[in-house]
């Protein structure tokens, strides 16, 4: 059994069914079928159930193969990098995801990072927490920054500067108050950004007004950041945003206002794989929140 058999294997586990593997892996179905069943027989073991639709799911024999197979091909690719980087200069791709909220401090430092490596390549991922956890997690990205939750195991973090939210408003709105209540924002018709999967911010703000027994004066719930400014630009209401996204230009445009004992803070984190090679040009970024 090859490198080259175990990447076959993790591929139908993966994909669902050998038709797709097959697809994604740019070669026939009839020679993939025949790795496997040769994997299979080298094993005297049966790695998949096989159904009717010609779906197939993995064994109890199969799940623990396929852990062992992963571990073994991670390992091959972090030895074939660490080998590859050894003694040259900082080269590659950075892999590093953000949720939306968490992506003025991304952006600020890869502005840093480019400066100082302009032929760095950059492959960025936006998401919730959770699913920048799972990407973290199949290795498709070195690096998240995050506001959490953070309960996988295998992971190492930097805590980073807690970030306050505030109420963003029109110029133009009736509010001369530089701090407002809780009590007043429940009132005022608000236009909040919704992740379309897993929790964040949203969750957070609604969670704080039923534990205070307030109605919040919902209007909008909006998918996208900068719909949800537009919005506000144009009177339809105030939304509530961490302090981080808040640049000189929305300063400019909108009225910001501090939360009275604001239950709304975030602490984002950079979180990166434990017990794993990092790459050099991981390292590196990782350098810029030490300084």
């Amino acid at each position: 059994m090859d490198i080259k058999q175990l990447r076959y294997f993790i591929a139908i586990a993966e994909q669902g069914t050998i038709s797709k593997a097959a697809e994604h892996l740019h070669m026939a179905q009839p020679p993939l079928s025949r790795q496997l069943k040769m994997m299979e027989d080298e094993l005297g073991v049966v790695l998949f159930d096989r159904n009717k639709k010609k779906k197939v799911t993995l064994t109890a024999q199969g799940e623990l193969f396929l852990k062992k197979a992963k571990k073994l091909l991670h390992g091959m690719e972090e030895a074939i990098l660490e080998v590859k980087e050894f003694s040259e200069e900082i080269s590659g791709t950075l892999s590093v995801g953000s949720t939306i909220y968490c992506a003025p401090i991304l952006l600020s430092n890869l502005k840093e990072f480019r400066q100082k490596y302009s032929h760095i390549k950059f492959n960025i991922w936006e998401g919730d927490s959770t699913h920048l956890m799972n990407l973290l997690k199949n290795r498709q990205i070195d690096i998240a920054i995050t506001g959490g939750p953070f309960s996988q195991k295998d992971i190492e973090m930097k805590k980073l500067e807690v970030d306050p939210c505030v109420l963003v408003v029109p110029n133009d709105y009736n509010l001369a108050e530089k701090v407002i209540s809780i009590q007043k924002i429940s009132e005022i018709p608000l236009l909040l950004l919704r992740p379309t999967e897993g929790t964040g911010l949203f969750d957070q703000i609604i969670n704080v007004f039923q534990k205070l027994n307030l109605t919040p004066n919902i209007l909008c719930e909006c998918h996208d950041s900068a719909m949800l400014l537009n919005l506000v630009e144009m009177g339809f209401g105030a939304t509530i945003l961490p302090l981080s996204m808040i640049n000189q230009k929305l300063m400019k445009e909108f009225k910001i206002i501090s939360i009275q004992d604001n239950p709304w803070i975030s602490e984002p984190a950079l979180v990166w794989r434990a017990n794993s090679y990092l790459s050099a040009s991981t390292r590196e970024f990782l350098r810029l929140f030490n300084n």
